[in-house]
């Protein structure tokens, strides 16, 4: 189905969506190879931080940044012993089950509409000045999608006063692959939580306590703003730590740029060629989306051996990554993708309804299939209460 037939398929399901079925297939955007999409870097603002909230120890909302870290770095960063494995059996696990969708994020939205400049768009309806909201992590997911050779995606999309919500939700597979997990995949998917308490400490200047137990639930996530050619955005992203030697000023005034933020990951040490490889194909592709994406300049990996003990350290330059990968991947390609599928879901997703819900599916090496959804309540994307926050 070409594109003008979508958005004659789309007309008419505007007029007759309440009676359509459950899920209804509308059409596809074609996902093409990787060449397509090799020219001219896009125009990208430089993301702009208007606001931060803090996730408490069981999930809750706080409208602060009590949960903000400070980097600390140990030093011989070419020299380090840090067990992963410490304290596993106290960790307070994150559950991957519960979706909370936009909620935390649409929470920041209602107690700081001014600052993502709302307009009053009629006698009822208040609107945001910004085409897309959503999280760091879905726009991240979008870029490396021509390069995503595994894991297929699953995102769902509503236009409420001409504004469009996109939700990433797992996929069946996804779903099989968390429960399918070994005591030791659990075991690893708690060690890069590891790495950030090595790594940070709650307070400027002071070690890291490494006495607490692993909180998962905690988060601090800043809010950004910025522009991909014509579509404005504001998203939400989850951020480790500022490096306080950075810039000497108070917190407040740090936490205004992500320039003084740095990102921790962890890798497994490398040892030949194809380890080189695959580590520049996959996880410096993923890791130059994520930090681009926040503005955030640098990396510091802890490279680590089969046993989850941390040996060394290495810090990334974000602009410099795609050098290290040159060959493997393009960031234009990456930027000139997310750039035609915005352009595709603003132009489908025309329906203008807090309730309405479009679903957007994808493998690898197939093309993204669009469907509607008609009130479908486990996928839809806005709660009541912020329907009516946002109406009154």
């Amino acid at each position: 189905m070409g594109e003008k037939e979508v958005m004659n398929c789309n007309l008419f399901r505007k007029r007759q969506y309440s009676s359509l079925e459950k899920c209804c297939y509308i059409g596809e955007m074609q996902v093409h190879h990787c060449s397509k999409y090799e020219r001219e870097f896009p125009f990208f603002r430089e993301p702009q931080v208007v606001g931060c909230f803090s996730l408490d120890s069981n999930r809750g909302y706080c409208d602060d940044n009590h949960q903000l870290k400070y980097l600390h770095v140990p030093p011989d960063e070419s020299k380090v012993n840090f067990d992963l494995n410490a304290g596993y059996e106290k960790v307070i696990k994150k559950s991957f089950e519960l979706n909370e969708k936009l909620d935390n994020l649409l929470q920041w939205i209602i107690r700081n509409k001014k600052k993502i400049q709302v307009t009053r768009t009629t006698d009822k309806d208040v609107g945001l000045n910004t085409d897309f909201i959503c999280y760091r992590g879905l726009l991240t997911t979008i870029l490396v999608t021509v390069y995503e050779q595994q894991e297929d995606w699953q995102i769902c999309a509503t236009r409420f006063q001409n504004t469009i919500y996109l939700c990433a939700f797992n996929t069946e597979k996804n779903k099989k692959r968390q429960m399918d997990l070994t005591e030791k995949d659990k075991l690893m998917t708690s060690w890069g939580y590891k790495f950030e308490q090595y790594m940070t400490s709650e307070k400027e200047g002071q070690p890291p306590d490494l006495m607490v137990s692993v909180n998962e639930k905690e988060e601090y996530c800043s809010v950004l703003r910025s522009r991909l050619n014509r579509h404005s955005l504001v998203y939400g992203a989850e951020v480790d730590c500022l490096d306080p030697v950075s810039q000497k000023s108070d917190k407040s005034d740090k936490c205004s740029s992500l320039q003084h933020f740095v990102e921790l990951k962890t890798s497994r040490k490398i040892s030949h060629p194809k380890q080189e490889r695959n580590f520049c194909r996959y996880k410096l592709l993923k890791w130059w989306a994520q930090s681009f994406l926040a503005g955030i300049p640098r990396v510091i990996c802890g490279f680590r051996n089969d046993n989850g003990i941390v040996e060394k350290l290495q810090i990334f330059s974000v602009k410099e990554i795609p050098q290290e990968a040159r060959g493997f991947w393009s960031p234009a390609t990456c930027m000139n993708f997310c750039d035609e599928f915005l352009s595709f879901v603003q132009k489908n997703v025309t329906i203008d309804d807090p309730h309405v819900v479009y679903q957007l599916k994808w493998e690898p090496h197939q093309d993204i299939k669009l469907y509607f959804l008609d009130k479908c309540e486990e996928f839809q994307i806005l709660p009541e209460w912020y329907i009516k926050e946002m109406t009154t």
